[in-house]
């Protein structure tokens, strides 16, 4: 998307890449980030793997990969997947008020702020996504 986008994660679940590659992720206390692929046989690589990779690091991401440990609310925070914990009945509203304030700046300015700021995502996808889905694809 060419726009700026803010990701708000309502509680566990799967494949949260889409919102944690967001400008901005809030997520509730109750949430927890993993990627269990690994753990159940398969390859992880249909991408929860580039997002620990980008933000974790590649220590932190195979430790994550190879065990499939949840990553809870708080840590996600304290590792920077997230850059705020709200409470459930807060996490629309608080997501609104970063929105306002992205609204209130020119179109352009926005639109190539956001740019700017996908850049990393746009050449990681790129380079690693195919790769990473290919093997998964092979092993399966």
């Amino acid at each position: 998307m060419d726009v700026p986008t803010i990701g708000a994660i309502n509680g566990p679940g799967y494949h949260h890449e889409l919102a944690l590659a967001c400008d901005i992720t809030l997520c509730t206390p109750e949430t927890v980030f993993d990627d269990t692929h690994f753990r159940a046989g398969a390859v992880p690589g249909d991408g929860q793997h580039l997002v620990f990779q980008e933000l974790l690091g590649l220590k932190r991401s195979a430790t994550a990969l190879y065990t499939g440990a949840g990553i809870d609310a708080a840590q996600a925070l304290e590792l920077g997947l997230v850059n705020e914990v709200v409470p459930a009945d807060r996490l629309i509203p608080r997501a609104r008020e970063p929105a306002a304030t992205i609204m209130a700046a020119p179109r352009t300015t926005r639109r190539l702020t956001h740019a700017v700021l996908q850049r990393p995502w746009k050449r990681r996808l790129v380079d690693d996504l195919g790769f990473g889905r290919a093997h998964q694809l092979f092993e399966t």
